[in-house]
């Protein structure tokens, strides 16, 4: 199952802006977009984790007003237009007030279990959460929501987290509960989640 916060930030991300990646960073498109996901999902879950303690959320939050990604990157019809590559720097405060000294260890873990250069899961890092933030910013009347449906979808997002980072950040125990749409009978496992075989289109 696909959390519907991961469904619209991947829906703000384009084609065009795939392949520049791709060139960019000289990787394989497959593998770039499966970063992407753990990427996004890792953040969200941090997000989560932070959340109570509404002080240093908001300042999570307003960090990415003040920076060029934010300022500069165009939408259009709630897509990525253009782009401004400052996130490489500038993702690294609100990685840091998330993760604390964990980020680096995140990147890693990404690199090794989705196979792209350390540099790049890094970079991607960096993107996924200037780019949940911005969305964040952008959809503020409706804080209330998005932090309430990044509440209730917090098990199908940890779902989609490379097994290794759900360890790193205290999810070792961590069950998925499957419901099938052809039984009444919820089926919990010890997750194990396959999302390398998932590629999503954009």
């Amino acid at each position: 199952m696909t959390p519907i916060l991961l469904l619209q930030l991947r829906s703000i991300i384009t084609s065009p802006l795939i392949s520049i990646f791709c060139k960019k960073f000289e990787e394989n498109e497959i593998v770039l977009k499966k970063s992407i996901d753990a990427s996004i999902c890792t953040v969200l879950i941090g997000l989560e984790n932070v959340m109570s303690n509404s002080i240093l959320f908001d300042k999570i939050i307003d960090s990415v007003t003040f920076t060029e990604f934010y300022k500069t990157t165009e939408f259009e019809n709630g897509k990525i237009s253009s782009i401004n590559y400052s996130f490489e720097q500038e993702g690294f405060i609100p990685l840091n007030l998330i993760f604390s000294n964990k980020k680096s260890r995140i990147s890693e873990m990404i690199s090794n279990e989705v196979g792209i250069k350390s540099e790049t899961a890094g970079a991607i890092l960096n993107f996924s959460v200037m780019l949940i933030l911005s969305y964040f910013v952008n959809e503020r009347q409706k804080s209330t929501i998005i932090q309430n449906d990044l509440n209730s979808q917090k098990k199908v997002i940890l779902y989609n987290v490379p097994e290794g980072i759900r360890v790193l950040l205290g999810y070792s125990n961590f069950e998925y509960e499957a419901t099938y749409t052809d039984s009444s009978t919820a089926i919990k496992t010890n997750s194990k989640p396959h999302f390398l075989n998932k590629i999503f289109k954009f």
